[in-house]
């Protein structure tokens, strides 16, 4: 009861589109109806500038740590109930009622989840995600699919319960849905390379400018 009740209450805060809610205070128009139609920070920040994506960003973290610190103060601390109610997030960031169920791609709910319920474990598969998919890949789908497949495979080595294996698997299947197409199409080369990543790597001083 305490899982359906956090998936509940992630569920209800996820439906909160951010991108949406910047949008129609900037241009007066939906995030369905700026560029790609995607709500989410990537596509604010190409149409929008970086500063309306870095409230993108911080609206999206903040929904997911309401909803965890919630579902926390009601059913207890644990990794369990911050998997369950952070899947909820992703769910209603990516299938909003209000929506026709049609959202976002849920990266940075779930990234938020993975670090709220496991610090050690959910850093961890975020910066190899990035590192190796974005960086190494160069396409920000590749670290998309990663990020949460490592958490998997990091909670399932360690012996994790199937309360939190199972949401964990399922946050991992949402980000293959929304992801997957991008993927397939780099082969075709319809999927754009990441610019994140040649700017990361001139950072780093391994790429010229």
């Amino acid at each position: 009861m305490d899982s359906a009740l956090s998936l509940l209450i992630g569920y209800l805060f996820g439906c909160f589109l951010t991108a949406d809610a910047v949008c129609r205070a900037s241009v007066h128009r939906s995030a369905f109806d700026v560029g790609d139609g995607n709500p989410g920070m990537a596509n604010v920040g190409h149409m929008l500038g970086t500063r309306k994506a870095l409230l993108v960003l911080a609206g999206d973290i903040l929904k997911s740590l309401v909803a965890v610190l919630i579902a926390w103060t009601l059913f207890g601390h644990s990794t369990e109930i911050a998997l369950w109610c952070g899947l909820g997030v992703t769910a209603g960031h990516n299938y909003p009622f209000w929506h026709h169920f049609r959202g976002g791609k849920g990266v940075t709910t779930t990234c938020s989840t993975i670090i709220l319920a496991h610090p050690l474990f959910g850093i961890l598969s975020s910066i190899l995600g990035f590192a190796v998919g974005v960086v190494g890949f160069g396409y920000l789908c590749i670290g998309a699919l990663l990020i949460p497949s490592l958490f998997l495979v990091f909670l399932f080595l360690t012996g994790a319960s199937a309360a939190s294996l199972i949401p964990a698997a399922v946050l991992t299947l949402f980000m293959f849905l929304a992801h997957m197409p991008a993927a397939l199409g780099i082969k075709d080369g319809s999927t754009p390379h990441a610019a994140i990543a040649d700017k990361t790597l001139e950072l780093l001083h391994l790429k010229k400018r």
